[in-house]
C-alpha cells in the first residue's frame, strides 16, 4: 500500500511538473514597414536554451517554457532588442536601431536585404550627417561618404546642384549621372531642392553589377536608392520641431589683386603710369576698394524651420512633416526659398493586405544670377568678374571734394568711374528674374500576402514640376551720375518660360520566399512601365518704354525667333526576374535578368536585355576560422554583369526637320538632323570582387576592385561639311573603367559614456579610351582644350606645352610637338595631350566622431588628387598685354619682365597669353566638409514634464580648404572654369525639440 501511494504521488508531481511549463505562439514584424521580420531570435529570458527563430511569415513558436519564466527576449539585426511578457500568443513589433540601421539595406524591388547577404557592392551614408545637412540640396552632405562616389559642388549659389559620379565615366556624350530611386520609383534631379533632408530615412548606393543590374538600362552609372522615413505601428506619437539659423561667406580666395598702391606701382613698371588725378586719390585720399568685401556678402543669412509627428497604431502608421528653408546668396540676384510638405502613410488593412502613400509637395522660389554663367560682353557685370576685376581705386561711393579739398562721399555708386561699368546692385535695381517649381512626388502601393511566403505588390508613382521663369529688364532715360558719368538710354525687354514634366512608373513584382532547412530561396519577378512627358514654350520680347507697361504684349519688337515651344514623350517598359539564394547564411548566390524596351531607340533597336550573377562566401562561419578570436568577420564576394544607358535626346534616331534661314522674306524649313535607325544601347559589363573583414571587434576593412568596359558607346560623330549637317549620335566607341574601393574604420573607444571612432575611404579609377569611330585613334576639340585619343583618359587635355619665358627677351616660349622650344604659338600644330585631367583619379574622404554621454563632435573631410582645371580667370587676370592697362591684374604681375636678365614666369608687356597649358592648374583640394557638435540635455531635466529630449547643435561647412588652385573654388567638374560663383562656407545653430 505504501510502494502505491509513493507511486501515485510521484506521479502526481510528474502531472504537475508538466502542467507547470507553458507554450507560446507570436509573430515579430517590423513597426516601420509592417513586414514580417524573418530570422529573428525568440529566447526565454533567464534560459537561452529555450526559443525559437522566426519563420517566412515571422511567425514563432515555443513549447514547454518554464512557468517561472515571465519574459522573452526578441532580437534582430538592425533592429532594438524588445522584451515581451509571455502569453499564449503574442504579437511583437521591433522598432528600428539607429546605430545598426546600415546593417539592413534597401537595394531596389522587393524588401530589405542585409549587408551581410549581398553579392555586389554597396556603400551606405549616415543618416545622421543627413539631418544635419545645411545645403538646400541634400547631394551636398554624400561627399566624402562612400567611397567611389564622386561629389563635387559646381556652384555656391543656392539652387544649384552637384556634379555627381560612381567609379569614374562610363561615356562621353550619354548620361554620367547615377539613377535615383525615391521609395521604390526614379526621380529627376529638379527634385532634389524640394527634398527634405530630415525626411531621409536611408541612403545605398549601389556600385557595381550585381547591385544594379535589376535597374537594367537605367543604372549604367550607378544607382542611389533614398528611403524616406515612415512612422511605427503601434508606437505612440511623437512630435520633434527644430529650428536653425546661419550665415554664409565666400570660402577663402587663393589669389589676391593688387591694391591701389600696387597697381599703381605695377603702371610705372610697364611704362603706363597712371595719371596725375588717379594718384592723388590714392596717395592723398586713401581710396583703396577691396572689392571681394564689397560684391560678396560676408554674412548672408540662412533660416530652417522643421516640424514632424509620427507614430502608429497596430494597424495604421504615419508620418508627417513640414520644411520651410530660406537661404540668401552671397552676391547680388541669388537665393532660394522652399517650402516642403511629406505625407507618409502606411495600413495594414489585414493579416494579408497592406496600402500605403508616400507624398512630397514642395515650392521652390529662386534667384539666379544670369551673368554669373556669362560667356560674352556681360562679363564686366557678374559680381564674381568685377570683384576682382574693378580698379581698386574706383570707389563704391560717389564723392566729391569741399572747398577745403576734403573728400566726401556720397550715394552708393551705380557706375564705376574708371571701371566705366554698371554696378551689380544697379543692375539687380533696374530688372526683375524669378523662378518657381512647384514639384509633386508621391507613391502609392498595394500589396497582399495571399499564401505563405508569397507578396504580391502594385505600385504607382508620379514625379512631376511645373517650372515658371519670370524675366524683365526695366527701361530708363540716359542718367547722368553725381560724378558726370552718362549711363545711356536702355529700352526694357520681358521675357517668361514654363515648362510642365511629369513622369509615371508604374511597378508590379511577386517575391516568393522559402526555406527548407537551412536552404534559404527568394525569387522576384516584376514589370515595370514608365511614360514621361515635358512641355514647354519660352516667349521674348524687347521695346518696353514704360515701367508700368512690362508685360510680352506691350513690347514694339518680337519674332519667331524669339518664340519658342518643344515637346517630348519618352516610354520605357520592363520585365525583370531575380533569384537569390543562401545556404545556413554561409554561401549566397544571385542572379538577375531583365529586358528594356526604349522609345529613344528606333523600333528594330528598342529592346536589351542585362544580366548579372554573383557570389559571396562568409569564410568566418567555416570551422576552421570559426575559432580564430581576433577574427570577428570575414567574406569575399564576386559578381558579373551588364547594364545599360540610353542617357540621350528622347529623338536621336530620327530625321527631323527645323527652322531654316529666311529666304525671299520668309521662314523656311530644312533638315536639323539625320536619321540614323541603327541606334541602341550603350552597355557596361562590369566585372567586382572584393572582400570584408572585422577584427578585434574594433576594426572594419571593406576592398573592392572592379573592371568596367563600355560598349556600343553612344558618341556624338562628326559629319562632312557637305552634309550640312555638323554631325549625329552613333555606337561607335568603347572604354574601360578599373579601379579599387577601399573603406576602413577603427573603433578608438567603444564604453558605456565614451565613443570614439576614425573612418576613412578612397577611390581609385584609371579610365582608358579603347575605340573611337572611322578608325581613328583620336578626335581633338581644341576650343574645349580636349582630345578623346585611344589610350587616354577622356578627360585630358589637350593644349599646347608653355615653356616659360625667355630672360634675354621677355617672350613667351612654347614647345612643339617634337619637344623643340618656339616662340611662335601655333595649337593646330603643336597642341597634344599633356597627361592631366579634368577627372580625378583619386577621391575620397576621412571623418572622426567622437560621442561622451551626450555630447558628440563629428567632422569629414573630402578630397581629390590629381583634379586639374583650366582657368579662365588667369587669362583675364594674369594677362598685361591685353588687360594690364584696363583693369586690375593678379598681384604675381608684379614680377613682370622688365629687363634682359630677368627669370620671371610673367612675359614682358605687350605679350598676350595663350590657352596653353600654363591655364591648366592643379585643382586637387582637401576640405573639411562638415564639423557637427550636438548636445542632448540631461533628460532629467524634464522628466515630468511632457518633452521629451531637447537637443542643441552647431554646424560649420567648408570651413577649410587646402589647394594651389587659383580660381575661386577648386571643386568644379568641368574643363574650364569661367569666375564661378564661389563656393560657401556656412555656420549654422540650432536646437531639436522632441515631445
Amino acid at each position: 500500500m505504501g510502494k502505491k501511494l509513493w507511486l501515485f504521488i510521484a506521479c502526481l508531481f510528474v502531472a504537475s511538473m508538466a502542467f507547470a511549463q507553458k507554450n507560446v505562439t507570436g509573430q515579430v514584424v517590423d513597426a516601420v514597414t509592417g513586414e514580417p521580420v524573418i530570422g529573428a531570435s525568440v529566447r526565454v529570458v533567464g534560459n537561452t536554451g529555450i526559443g525559437a527563430a522566426t519563420d517566412i511569415n515571422g511567425n514563432f513558436r515555443i513549447q514547454n517554457i518554464p512557468n517561472d519564466a515571465t519574459k522573452l527576449l526578441v532580437t534582430y539585426i538592425g533592429m532594438q532588442e524588445q522584451q515581451v511578457t509571455i502569453k499564449s500568443n503574442v504579437k511583437v513589433f521591433l522598432q528600428p536601431d539607429s546605430e545598426a540601421l546600415d546593417q539592413v539595406v534597401v537595394i531596389g524591388y522587393g524588401s530589405a536585404r542585409k549587408i551581410g547577404s549581398m553579392t555586389g557592392s554597396v556603400g551606405t551614408v549616415d543618416t545622421k550627417k543627413l539631418e544635419m545637412n545645411v545645403s538646400t540640396n541634400f547631394t551636398d552632405a554624400l561627399a566624402g561618404q562612400v567611397a567611389g562616389l564622386s561629389v563635387l559642388s559646381s556652384s555656391g549659389d543656392p539652387s544649384a546642384s552637384a556634379s555627381i559620379r560612381l567609379r569614374g565615366i562610363n561615356t562621353i556624350n550619354a548620361s554620367s549621372t547615377p539613377l535615383f530611386i525615391l521609395d521604390g520609383a526614379p526621380i529627376s534631379s529638379v527634385l532634389f531642392n524640394s527634398l527634405n533632408p530630415n525626411d531621409i530615412e536611408s541612403i545605398t548606393v549601389l556600385k557595381d553589377a550585381s547591385a544594379t543590374a535589376i535597374y537594367g538600362s537605367r543604372a549604367a552609372n550607378g544607382v542611389i536608392v533614398i528611403t524616406s522615413k515612415k512612422g511605427s505601428f503601434a508606437r505612440k506619437a511623437e512630435i520633434k520641431v527644430k529650428a536653425q539659423y546661419g550665415f554664409s561667406k565666400m570660402v577663402e580666395d587663393q589669389l589676391d589683386v593688387m591694391d591701389s598702391y600696387q597697381y599703381m606701382d605695377f603702371r610705372e613698371m610697364i611704362g603706363a603710369p597712371l595719371p596725375d588725378n588717379v594718384k592723388s586719390l590714392i596717395n592723398d585720399y586713401g581710396i583703396n576698394t577691396n572689392w571681394r568685401s564689397e560684391l560678396f556678402d560676408m554674412s548672408a543669412p540662412t533660416y530652417d524651420l522643421d516640424a514632424s509627428i509620427s507614430g502608429g497604431s497596430e494597424s495604421l502608421s504615419y508620418y508627417i512633416s513640414a520644411n520651410h528653408h530660406d537661404q540668401e546668396g552671397i552676391i547680388a540676384q541669388s537665393g532660394l526659398r522652399r517650402d516642403i510638405i511629406r505625407a507618409n502613410i502606411n495600413a495594414r488593412v489585414n493579416d494579408w493586405f497592406k496600402v500605403g502613400i508616400q507624398t512630397n509637395l514642395g515650392y521652390t522660389k529662386y534667384e539666379t544670377n544670369s551673368e554669373n554663367s556669362a560667356t560674352d560682353a556681360t562679363y564686366l557685370l557678374n559680381p564674381a568678374f568685377l570683384a576682382r576685376f574693378a580698379l581698386p581705386y574706383d570707389s563704391p561711393y560717389y564723392y566729391d571734394f569741399d572747398e577745403d579739398g576734403n573728400i566726401v562721399y556720397g550715394d552708393k555708386a551705380d557706375y564705376l568711374h574708371y571701371g566705366g561699368v554698371t554696378t551689380p546692385d544697379f543692375v539687380r535695381a533696374n530688372r526683375k528674374s524669378m523662378r518657381r517649381n512647384v514639384t509633386l512626388n508621391l507613391n502609392a502601393f498595394e500589396e497582399i500576402r495571399p499564401i505563405n511566403g508569397l507578396t504580391i505588390r502594385a505600385q504607382q508613382a508620379i514625379d512631376a514640376y511645373d517650372y515658371n521663369f519670370e524675366g524683365r529688364t526695366y527701361p530708363y532715360d540716359q542718367i547722368i551720375t553725381p560724378m558726370g558719368d552718362k549711363i545711356a538710354k536702355r529700352d526694357g525687354s520681358a521675357q517668361r518660360s514654363f515648362e510642365r514634366y511629369y513622369s509615371t512608373t508604374l511597378t508590379n513584382t511577386a517575391e516568393y520566399k522559402f526555406h527548407i532547412n537551412n536552404h534559404h530561396v527568394a525569387l522576384l519577378a516584376g514589370q515595370e512601365a514608365i511614360i514621361s512627358k515635358d512641355d514647354n514654350f519660352a516667349a521674348y520680347a524687347a521695346g518696353h518704354t514704360d515701367i508700368r507697361r512690362m508685360r510680352l504684349d506691350q513690347g514694339v519688337t518680337i519674332s519667331m525667333d524669339d518664340v519658342s515651344e518643344g515637346l517630348t514623350e519618352r516610354v520605357i517598359n520592363s520585365f525583370f526576374f531575380q533569384g537569390n539564394y543562401n545556404f545556413a547564411e554561409k554561401y549566397f548566390f544571385d542572379g538577375t535578368l531583365r529586358r528594356d524596351g526604349s522609345s529613344v531607340f528606333s523600333p528594330d533597336n528598342r529592346w536589351s536585355t542585362f544580366f548579372s550573377v554573383g557570389g559571396r562566401w562568409d569564410m568566418k562561419k567555416e570551422n576552421w576560422l570559426k575559432d580564430i578570436s581576433w577574427l570577428d568577420e570575414f567574406a569575399i564576394r564576386a559578381s558579373y554583369g551588364t547594364v545599360g544607358n540610353s542617357g540621350i535626346g528622347d529623338y536621336a534616331y530620327f530625321g527631323l526637320l527645323g527652322q531654316g534661314s529666311n529666304y525671299n522674306g520668309r521662314s523656311s524649313i530644312g533638315i536639323s538632323q539625320a536619321s540614323n535607325y541603327d541606334l541602341t544601347w550603350e552597355t557596361i559589363k562590369s566585372a567586382n570582387f572584393g572582400f570584408s573583414a572585422m577584427l578585434f571587434n574594433r576594426l572594419n576593412l571593406e576592398v573592392d576592385y572592379y573592371n568596367k568596359k563600355t560598349v556600343d558607346m553612344l558618341l556624338e560623330i562628326p559629319y562632312s561639311y557637305t552634309t550640312g549637317l555638323s554631325g549625329g549620335m552613333g555606337n561607335v566607341g568603347s572604354m574601360v573603367n578599373r579601379g579599387v574601393d577601399v573603406v576602413i574604420g577603427y573603433d578608438i573607444l567603444k564604453s558605456k559614456d565614451f565613443y570614439w571612432n576614425v573612418k576613412a575611404n578612397f577611390n581609385y579609377n584609371y579610365n582608358e579610351i579603347t575605340e573611337l569611330f572611322d578608325g581613328r585613334d583620336e578626335f581633338a576639340m581644341p576650343n574645349y582644350s580636349l582630345c578623346y585619343k585611344i589610350g587616354h583618359d577622356v578627360g585630358e587635355f589637350y593644349v599646347v606645352d608653355w615653356a616659360g619665358v625667355d630672360p634675354r627677351d621677355g617672350k613667351q616660349m612654347w614647345y612643339d610637338k617634337n619637344g623643340n622650344l618656339t616662340k611662335a604659338y601655333n595649337e593646330e600644330r603643336d597642341a597634344k595631350l599633356i597627361g592631366k585631367s579634368m577627372f580625378a583619379p583619386w577621391y575620397g574622404g576621412f571623418g572622426t566622431e567622437f560621442a561622451w554621454k551626450g555630447l558628440s563632435i563629428k567632422a569629414d573631410f573630402a578630397w581629390a588628387l590629381n583634379k586639374y582645371l583650366e582657368s579662365n580667370d588667369n587669362y583675364f587676370l594674369e594677362n598685361p598685354g591685353k588687360f594690364g592697362t584696363s583693369y586690375n591684374q593678379s598681384v604675381r604681375m608684379l614680377d613682370i619682365w622688365t629687363k634682359p636678365g630677368d627669370v620671371t614666369n610673367v612675359p614682358a608687356f605687350g605679350e598676350e597669353y595663350q590657352f596653353d597649358s600654363h591655364l591648366i592648374e592643379n585643382a586637387s583640394f582637401l576640405r573639411l566638409k562638415s564639423v557637427i557638435i550636438q548636445y542632448n540635455l540631461p533628460s532629467k531635466w524634464f522628466a515630468n514634464s511632457f518633452v521629451k529630449g531637447i537637443q542643441v547643435f552647431g554646424i560649420g561647412r567648408n570651413l577649410l580648404t587646402w589647394t594651389d588652385f587659383t580660381g575661386y573654388d577648386p571643386e568644379p567638374e568641368r574643363n574650364l572654369v569661367r569666375f564661378n560663383y564661389p563656393n560657401t562656407r556656412q555656420f549654422v545653430f540650432g536646437a531639436e525639440f522632441t515631445f
